[in-house]
């Protein structure tokens, strides 16, 4: 069997069932998938027609036809809150690389895949510096059997 010509930092990753988009990361060359697409779907223009028919039908007493113009606050919600939902997925989590930023500006790119590693080792630093000593944990299972002793 031939081995793979690309090295990625993880091997096996998660499967994801259904994925919009498929793809390698361009820095650690780690397969990722995006679950969610930019746009919206017909199912949140169902929804969105869903809830403006309540909160119109709940407003029309009061305002008129005029109550369903909140469509266009809702489209406006999902549309953010759909491209809010996408942006999260963008950034690998393996090696920190965002392509958004990369686009917009090299520099603040790499100063977040900077920050990203940093923030790992400093995550692993303090992980081995809570390690108890063996010397330290000799002398609390001494003190505990001593207390066991006077019971």
């Amino acid at each position: 069997m031939r081995k793979h010509d690309w090295q990625p930092l993880e091997y096996r990753t998660f499967k994801h069932k259904n994925p919009k988009m498929e793809f390698f990361c361009p820095l650690c060359s780690t397969k990722r998938v995006f679950n969610s697409t930019p746009r919206l779907s017909f199912k949140n223009y169902c929804q969105m027609t869903l809830t403006t028919l309540l909160v119109g039908g709940a407003f029309f007493p009061i305002m008129g036809l005029r109550s369903f113009f909140v469509f266009f606050i809702f489209w406006a919600g999902f549309e953010a809150a759909v491209r809010m939902n996408f942006r999260k997925e963008v950034p690998c989590p393996h090696c920190g690389f965002d392509a958004s930023w990369y686009k917009r500006d090299v520099t603040v790119a790499r100063k977040k895949v900077k920050d990203f590693w940093d923030k790992g080792n400093s995550e692993e630093e303090s992980d081995s510096s809570e390690e108890v000593s063996p010397e330290v944990m000799a002398q609390q299972n001494q003190e505990n059997t001593e207390q066991q002793a006077n019971y």
